[in-house]
């Protein structure tokens, strides 16, 4: 007879913490967001404003300026703006290549944190002596299947952002680890059966 407590109690534990996780990482090392990288964009400008008889001037973009922007992963962007809400220059904004690179290393220092927690999680669930206390069981099972949740969520978020090299490593280490998980846990539990049958 399946015990629906043992049930709601392992997904509990294993939701509350795969959830824990991600806050924790959000509140120590937030994500970049767009307007901390991006906050003036001026990329177009009309020759005349709306309700305006100013003609501002043409301001020719010098194409090795335009070249090496390009390099950057920028766009030009007109700055510099007059009186009469013209604008005078022009700079190369690279900001969304910076936010870019940001979100990237966000992403792989994301998947570090969540598997060095993870894995504390799943050896705790592994080691929690299950013998002095039932209740340590069905525990430990909680953060087992929490860390392998908070696992598989850091790589999928970051898989893009890791390296090509590092990814097959990563999922082989990864599918090494759940199937010696699932051979510890169905270890216990012939274990425990056979002290039950015992016991009879």
């Amino acid at each position: 007879m399946v015990d629906i407590r043992k049930i709601i109690i392992i997904f509990v534990v294993a939701v509350l913490f795969s959830v824990l996780v991600f806050a924790v990482i959000e509140a120590i090392y937030p994500a970049p967001q767009y307007e901390d990288f991006c906050k003036n964009i001026n990329a177009y400008y009309p020759d005349k404003f709306y309700g305006s008889s100013v003609v501002c001037p043409n301001i020719t973009i010098n194409q090795a300026d335009r070249d090496l922007c390009t390099e950057k992963k920028g766009y030009i962007e007109y700055s510099d703006y007059d009186t009469n809400n013209c604008p005078q220059n022009y700079v190369c904004n690279t900001c969304q290549n910076e936010l870019t690179s940001a979100e990237k290393i966000h992403s792989i220092y994301l998947f570090y944190i969540s598997a060095v927690l993870a894995l504390i999680a799943i050896f705790i669930g592994l080691f929690l002596p299950a013998k002095e206390n039932s209740l340590n069981e069905w525990v430990g099972t909680g953060f087992m299947l929490g860390g392998t949740f908070a696992l598989l969520f850091g790589t999928a978020t970051s898989f893009v952002s890791l390296d090509r090299f590092a990814r097959p490593v990563i999922i082989l280490a990864e599918l090494i680890l759940v199937i010696y998980i699932s051979y510890k846990k169905m270890k216990n539990l012939r274990e425990d059966r056979k002290k039950k049958n015992s016991k009879r």
